[in-house]
Order: C-alpha cells, then sequence, then structure tokens
C-alpha cells in the first residue's frame, strides 16, 4: 500500500513513487472512484450521505470508507462536539486528486482541495453544518432515485453554482451582487423534469435579510429573461414549521417575490425525502404537493446535468 507521505508529494507535484500510486488505484473499484468523485464535487460529505449514495447498508459503507481513507484516496475528520460523537465527514485524499487529475487530463484541478490549509479551515468553518445540510437535501433526492422513484439528473452544490451564471453575459460587478444559492439540482419523475435552486436555511439569519436575497434572484430573472430563458424554481428548505411559517410571511410581503415562483417546506431531508408532498407555493393557498408537481420553469434553463448516481 502506499504510504499517505508519498502519495502526499505526488499530490503536490513533486517527486512521487508512480508505481506505488498506480498499485493504490489498481485497488479502487468503479464505485470507490464514484465515491472520490462525488467527494470531491461536494467538499464534504458524511459516512451516512455516501452509505444512502452508493451502498445497501452502512456497515459496508464504513469498511469501504475506512479502506479509502488509509489508501490516501479520501481524508476523514470527526468535528468537536460539546457531547457525543460526530460522524466522520470525508474529504478529498491526495491519491483521490492524483487519480481524478489523470480521469480529467489536469494534473492540477483538484490539487487545491487537498492542501492541508485549506482542508483544516473547512473543519473549522462556521458553515460546515450548513454545508452538510444542504448536501442532505441532494443525497436524499439520490437515494429515492436510487429505488427507482425518478432521477436526480443535476447536483451542483453552493460552491459551484456560478458556473450556472457564467453562461450569461454578466459583468464581474454584477456578478458579485447576484445571489448564492446553497444548489442547482434537476429533479425527474414520470416523464416529466423540474430545475430548481435551493436555499437552506438553518434559521441563523433574521427573516429580512433572507427575504433580502430575492432582490438578487429577481435581478438574475430580468438577466436570463433578455435570453429567453426563466430562472429555475426557488425552493426553500427550512428545519421547523413555525420557522416556515414566519419565513414565508417575510418572503410574500418583498415585492420581488412576485416575478419569482417559489416554494417553501419545512423537513430535515435525512428524515423526509424532498420529492415528496412536502412543499408548498409561497403565493397559493393550497395542499402541500410533491417536488415534480410544483409549477417548475423549463429544464433548459439549468446546467449540465451531474451524474448523481451510476450504482442505481
Amino acid at each position: 500500500m502506499a504510504s499517505q507521505s508519498s502519495l502526499a508529494r505526488r499530490a503536490r507535484g513533486g517527486a512521487g513513487d508512480d508505481q506505488a500510486v498506480l498499485k493504490a488505484a489498481a485497488r479502487l473499484t468503479e464505485r470507490d472512484r464514484y465515491l472520490v468523485r462525488t467527494v470531491a464535487e461536494h467538499r464534504v460529505l458524511t459516512t451516512d450521505q455516501l452509505a444512502a449514495l452508493a451502498f445497501d447498508n452502512v456497515i459496508t459503507a464504513r469498511h469501504r470508507l475506512d479502506a479509502l481513507a488509509r489508501l490516501g484516496a479520501l481524508n476523514r475528520f470527526r468535528p468537536n462536539r460539546a457531547t457525543g460523537s460526530a460522524p466522520w465527514h470525508y474529504l478529498l485524499g491526495p491519491l483521490g486528486a492524483v487519480l481524478l487529475g489523470a480521469e480529467d487530463r489536469d494534473d492540477k484541478k483538484w490539487l487545491p482541495q487537498v492542501r492541508a490549509g485549506r482542508q483544516v479551515a473547512l473543519q473549522r468553518s462556521q458553515r460546515l453544518a450548513h454545508m452538510i445540510g444542504a448536501n442532505w437535501f441532494f443525497v436524499a433526492l439520490a437515494a429515492h432515485a436510487r429505488q427507482g422513484a425518478g432521477e436526480l439528473r443535476t447536483w451542483l452544490t453552493g460552491s459551484h453554482t456560478t458556473e450556472f451564471f457564467y453562461q450569461y453575459p454578466i459583468s464581474l460587478s454584477a456578478l458579485a451582487s447576484l445571489p448564492q444559492p446553497d444548489g442547482i439540482g434537476v429533479w425527474a419523475e414520470g416523464g416529466r423534469a423540474i430545475a430548481f435552486m435551493l436555499e437552506y436555511d438553518t434559521g441563523s439569519e433574521h427573516l429580512a435579510q433572507l427575504a433580502g436575497k430575492l432582490g438578487g434572484y429577481a435581478k438574475l430573472a430580468e438577466v436570463m429573461l433578455r435570453y429567453d430563458q426563466q430562472l429555475p424554481l426557488l425552493l426553500f428548505c427550512f428545519l421547523t414549521p413555525r420557522r416556515e411559517q414566519t419565513a414565508r410571511r417575510a418572503l410574500a410581503a418583498s415585492a420581488d417575490s412576485l416575478s419569482l415562483s417559489i416554494a417553501t417546506a419545512a423537513i430535515d431531508a435525512r428524515a423526509t425525502c424532498p420529492a415528496g408532498q412536502v412543499w408548498m407555493p409561497l403565493h397559493r393557498s393550497c395542499p402541500q404537493v410533491r417536488l415534480i408537481d410544483l409549477d417548475g420553469n423549463p429544464v433548459h434553463a439549468a446546467p449540465s446535468a451531474y451524474a448523481a448516481d451510476p450504482y442505481r
């Protein structure tokens, strides 16, 4: 087995043991490579999330993820908690960066992710819990799709949603003022598909700040209309019904909400699938509806799809 130190040297671009890297890479299955790329694309995922994406039970997932960590394909850490033990959080490892760089024909593409300073900063980030929560939203959809109940065609994490905006001729100064959703996705079911942007709320923002985000989305909608496209459906996901109720009033009071397609739900995606009958359109009184039944916008407004789950 290649040592972590030799793989780290190889990942930094120094003189490394290529034979050791090749030997370690030979141990990886197609599912392993999928897991490594998924972690790389979405920066940090927990044991339970990776188990839901690609395994039939969490015990098997734990054993395989442990092996990938020992190989250096993944790194991992446990956040500090006042009580109890946090689950393992997985990051891209040095071997993973080398392998993905080879697959993408760009040796340097993934190297920034495995730099110690960047990984330590992520571990200590106050947004870590928010990132994990937003990723659960998409993981729940992908896990639902594994049961043959639909398809998650696109999953872009918040850090990659700017790729969506780059398809429009927006100036850098304007880009800085545009919204930064926590994810962009396309969910397909029953021969239909719906594109959406996710705002994942943990309750830490003031309601005025939350509603203030709609101005940026309204500006983006104006830009897209110039190119005969509509802004995807805007989903606000809350953790409690009380927070959803107060937030709905604040969102509905914003004049910008009238030009947007918005729906809200109060769910914990670890226990409730976002594809289900949990959504309430903002400006319409009706029973809760499934995600696919919301009045969405054309899927061609969404970015190119990220293969969320080849192991269905």
